[in-house]
């Protein structure tokens, strides 16, 4: 099994099932699940105090929404790397989330590979970078 301990991940989805079957996926990798955010406000409030390496950003949220979301954890945290989690394949929803500078989209219905693959290539870009900042 991948060790990916030293990746954390913070998941941002009103849906409980979502949620936890991203939590399920990601434990079983051994990712490292630091918390779970209802809304926008409550993402950016928990982004700011967990400091992820990852955000898994869902785009239709109640109160904010996952671009509203994404704009203002950009704003306090330019370097974290978020991926949007949507049923949304509409253009302007993508283009909008790619200008606030998404690294990467989860389109639902999800399977496990798909998740899997998407957050392991986001992973190596976190380790690159932190090997490059190291020295």
């Amino acid at each position: 099994m991948a060790e990916n301990k030293d990746i954390s991940v913070l998941i941002v989805d009103d849906n409980d099932m979502t949620r936890e079957t991203l939590r399920v996926i990601l434990r079983h990798e051994v990712y490292n699940v630091v918390g779970e955010a209802l809304d926008g406000d409550s993402a950016l409030e928990m982004a700011t105090r967990l400091k992820p390496d990852i955000i898994l950003l869902d785009v239709v949220m109640p109160k904010v929404s996952g671009i509203e979301a994404l704009k203002s954890i950009r704003m306090v945290m330019p370097d974290v790397m978020i991926l949007m989690v949507t049923a949304n394949k509409d253009q302007d929803t993508v283009s909008e989330a790619v200008k606030g500078g998404i690294s990467g989209y989860i389109i639902k219905p999800f399977n496990a590979k798909k998740v899997l693959d998407t957050i392991q290539s986001v992973a190596n870009k976190v380790r690159a970078a932190r090997a490059q900042a190291a020295g």
